[in-house]
């Protein structure tokens, strides 16, 4: 090796060594906003308080859930400072969460999972055209399970398969970010600034978010391509709508930024 070629590695290795000493910095202050907008909100973003439900109460009923007065609220990300600025494709990574044919079939599908698909489908594209890097996500629950990526219930959807050149991430955790290679993808592509969709809403999409905010990046989540099913509650069963929109107001409330569509991305 030549004295200008040892001279360019260690320009290189230092210059790796200060953009991972930036990454935990910010990290670091993601972590020190948080709590002081969570003491700040006097634990607002607990279940049934102003926060994560806005001004809902335990006990609401649907049609008093929506028609809630969230007025007075302030957002935990108001009180920590932080921007609500969309990302941009161009300049963002885009993260495509688990659109899984479980998702559209038997015990696992979802409601209005067509739409969501639809959507995903434009955004993906337009996300294409814009040059912007593209991960994939699947999630394996093992063999002989829904979510068993060796057979076709558990691949990605013919609309969104990933194209020649974009990765695909397996996982077994909802956040994505847990004992994968995302986080290194994410890193080597070089964007503090995620895009976020997928399936399920209140599930993976948001455990995904949130892990992408606690690591330092910016997620911006898609509301149109995420999609989500009914469940059960101690208050009594909610719609699907009501968990994906709960799930999309956790997620503004600190985590990122919401768009209805991804024609609300600059």
């Amino acid at each position: 090796m030549t004295e200008d070629e040892q001279e360019q590695e260690q320009e290189q290795e230092q210059e790796r060594r200060a953009k991972e000493r930036r990454r935990q910095e910010r990290q670091e202050e993601h972590g020190r906003r948080s709590r002081r907008g969570f003491l700040k909100a006097g634990g607002a973003a607990v279940v049934g308080g102003a926060g994560v439900f806005g001004a809902t109460r335990l006990g609401d009923t649907p049609a008093q859930a929506a028609d809630a007065d969230t007025s007075g609220t302030t957002t935990l990300r108001k009180l920590n400072g932080l921007a609500d600025k969309p990302a941009s494709l161009a300049s963002a990574t885009l993260i495509m969460v688990d659109y899984q044919n479980t998702y559209t079939r038997g015990v696992m599908e979802l409601t209005g999972w067509q739409a969501a698909l639809d959507a995903a489908a434009e955004l993906l594209s337009a996300a294409r055209e814009a040059g912007g890097k593209i991960i994939h996500i699947v999630n394996d629950g093992g063999e002989n399970t829904p979510y068993d990526i060796r057979r076709p219930i558990g691949g990605i959807h013919d609309r969104v398969k990933p194209a020649k050149g974009e990765q695909t991430v397996v996982k077994k955790a909802p956040n994505a970010f847990v004992n994968t290679d995302l986080g290194r993808l994410v890193d080597r592509a070089g964007n503090e600034n995620l895009v976020i969709a997928g399936f399920m809403t209140h599930m993976c999409v948001t455990f995904t978010a949130e892990g992408a905010f606690l690591r330092g990046n910016r997620p911006t989540v898609v509301a149109d391509a995420c999609a989500t099913r009914p469940l059960p509650s101690v208050g009594g069963g909610l719609s699907a709508e009501q968990i994906h929109q709960s799930a999309l107001a956790t997620i503004a409330d600190l985590y990122g930024v919401v768009v209805p569509s991804h024609t609300a991305l600059t």
